[in-house]
């Protein structure tokens, strides 16, 4: 895959990036992240200094990632007894 060369400027600093991924979901990410530092920045009361800035975007980004994953689990859970369910009940018919 070819690397992608590009740069992003965050909190008033231009960083350099290399990526392989797909250029969309690169210039997604940048946009999520650009998204919620601008956020963070915003908060009333919220620190001003860049790196509280990045930490609170960055624990905000990580418990809305922890509480995807826990509805993903709920739902490979439900999945799975809905699935053993319509299986007992197609092995009873099958009887």
């Amino acid at each position: 895959m070819e690397t992608l060369n590009t740069e992003v400027r965050l909190l008033g600093q231009k960083i350099p990036l290399k990526s392989s991924g797909d250029p969309k979901l690169v210039s997604e990410v940048l946009g999520l992240v650009a998204k919620r530092i601008e956020a963070a920045e915003a908060r009333p009361g919220a620190p001003k200094t860049p790196h509280h800035v990045l930490l609170l975007a960055l624990l905000e980004l990580a418990e809305e990632y922890i509480q995807a994953k826990r509805r993903m689990k709920d739902y490979q859970g439900n999945v799975e007894t809905k699935s053993k369910e319509l299986f007992k009940m197609i092995e009873a018919q099958l009887k």
